[in-house]
């Protein structure tokens, strides 16, 4: 794959930032020095090499001029369709800021409050403990402080799953936290559906719809799509792609069909990244369009970037540019790097992945995707980022991520082959394999259906079509699910808890730490019926 750059030689030089910031803090009175050019499409090509990523697209602005934009590989594996800069990719969890964005609106017209509880404008809204129930606020549902695990309850929309607002309303009050309430920080998807519900139950529009009339529009973003069904026919649009761990192609998964639409809060936006640009030069003049007209109030714009969630505790692991302080403010990630304030956060979803950073005090932007569920656009923006934030290059982000990759996959691959089979002096099980069939309920997924046919166990999960396979005997009671699919990378053990000679229940857990935290198998508590 050869990178496409689209920008003249005097684009591709770029200016010093403006004396003035854009940023929660003060503005700046010091002009900042010229900032060194960094190597964008070599960058590029040799993460993109590097991970054997099927497409990748990027783009960067400096002092609101948008000095790189470049394409490399293709739409989909086989298929000859380059991607380009007007191609649409997922941006995934990056849509958390236009939702928060959008609420931000309706503070602004004075329709609700941050702090105003869920149950004010959805009364059956309810988590595990009923006191918190009264008390979780909108600003408790996007700051990932919910109390509830990481990823808790994906599973009902991940990976091919469609549970509706309403199946996610009536699974909360069963997702059993693992902290205090405001406690500790644990990233999550199904509060931000949630906030997508209170939108549309405030707006009386849905939640597509807010996005594309009050933010695309006036923005002018033209060529986003507020979620998969608003993709106009013909339109270019990338195919994910996931591959078995350690393989260097993958299977191509189309968009169009693969992300439920409930996801749309928490991560249903299709972008391209000259429209990822314009998203990020409304930040920089503080929430105003290029037309002149506010979006949203200076106290607004501040308040979505003010940090609430410590992420983390004690020493920041480094990734690539000096952090020692990262939180969790209202669909951003805040954190300090190499000296200066970034506003970031990343998307991952079936098959692609995009990275998003800025840093305002600098007057810098940097977006990038790729149709691959990998590191490739959060390794290349990190890296520009590290020149761009103090003209230097402090750490090699992307051979580290190619480095990472390669070590993973390795283990990954390794702990998939060591399930598929019994470990040595492993004990058999303790039944005849007919007493483990039944049909399992857990009161926030739902029901799993194990059955025996010719001597063998099978797997049925009710809200997925792929996650749908055999199950080998491990060790006693253990058996590993090993999917049909190997581009999941998410075989799980399965546990049956037996008790008195029956089959009382059983317990999933992910085989490899390469799984991605959705697939919350862990969660599951599944009693038989």
């Amino acid at each position: 794959m050869k990178l496409r750059i689209f920008c003249t030689v005097a684009m591709c030089t770029l200016a010093a930032p403006t004396a003035q910031a854009h940023d929660p803090a003060p503005p700046l009175t010091a002009s900042a020095p010229a900032v060194t050019v960094p190597d964008y499409a070599g960058e590029a090509q040799r993460i993109a090499d590097g991970l054997h990523a099927t497409g990748m697209v990027a783009a960067v602005m400096v002092d609101g001029n948008v000095v790189y934009t470049g394409a490399l590989g293709v739409e989909e594996e086989g298929s000859g369709r380059p991607v380009t800069v007007d191609t649409l990719f997922p941006i995934a969890s990056i849509s958390k800021a236009f939702t928060t964005t959008a609420l931000a609106i309706l503070v602004d017209r004075g329709e609700l409050d941050w702090d105003d509880p869920i149950r004010k404008y959805i009364p059956e809204f309810a988590m595990y403990d009923p006191w918190v129930s009264e008390h979780f606020t909108i600003r408790d549902a996007l700051t990932h402080r919910s109390g509830l695990p990481l990823g808790a309850g994906d599973l009902l929309i991940w990976p091919d799953g469609d549970a509706k607002a309403d199946d996610i309303l009536r699974a909360l009050p069963h997702l059993k936290p693992s902290t205090g309430f405001r406690d500790g920080y644990a990233y999550d998807n199904l509060l931000y559906i949630v906030a997508g519900e209170v939108i549309e139950r405030v707006s009386g529009k849905s939640w597509a719809s807010f996005i594309t009339d009050e933010i695309f529009a006036p923005v002018g973003m033209t060529q986003c799509a507020a979620d998969r069904s608003r993709i106009a026919p013909g339109r270019a649009v990338v195919s994910g792609h996931e591959r078995p761990a350690g393989a260097v192609t993958g299977k191509p998964i189309d968009p169009r069909t693969a992300f439920s639409t409930t996801w749309n809060a928490a991560g249903g936006i299709f972008c391209t990244a000259g429209d990822m640009m314009v998203w990020a030069k409304l930040w920089f003049d503080r929430g105003v369009t290029a037309d002149g007209m506010r979006l949203i109030s200076e106290d607004q714009a501040r308040e979505l970037w003010k940090g609430v969630t410590p992420v983390g505790s004690g020493r920041i692991a480094e990734s690539g540019g000096s952090t020692n302080l990262a939180m969790y403010a209202l669909g951003w990630f805040v954190r300090d790097f190499e000296g200066t304030p970034m506003i970031t956060h990343s998307g991952g979803a079936p098959g692609v992945t995009s990275n998003f950073i800025l840093l305002p005090q600098k007057n810098i932007a940097i977006f990038a995707s790729s149709n691959d569920y990998m590191s490739t656009p959060a390794a290349w923006t990190r890296q520009i980022a590290d020149v761009l934030a103090d003209g230097e290059q402090d750490s090699d982000v992307i051979g580290g991520a190619i480095a990472a990759s390669l070590e993973q996959n390795k283990a990954a691959k390794a702990l998939v082959a060591n399930a598929a089979a019994p470990p040595k002096g492993a004990a058999k099980p303790t039944l005849p394999l007919s007493a483990y069939a039944g049909v399992y309920r857990d009161p926030w997924y739902g029901t799993v259906t194990i059955s025996e046919t010719r001597g063998k166990l099978h797997i049925d999960m009710s809200r997925s079509e792929v996650l749908d396979g055999p199950l080998t005997p491990f060790d006693g009671d253990t058996f590993a699910a090993i999917w049909a699919d190997k581009t999941l990378k998410a075989d799980a053990f399965v546990t049956f808890t037996v008790a008195d000679g029956t089959v009382t229940g059983m317990t999933m857990k992910a085989i490899s730490d390469i799984t991605d935290f959705s697939f919350d198998f862990h969660d599951l508590e599944l009693v038989r019926e």
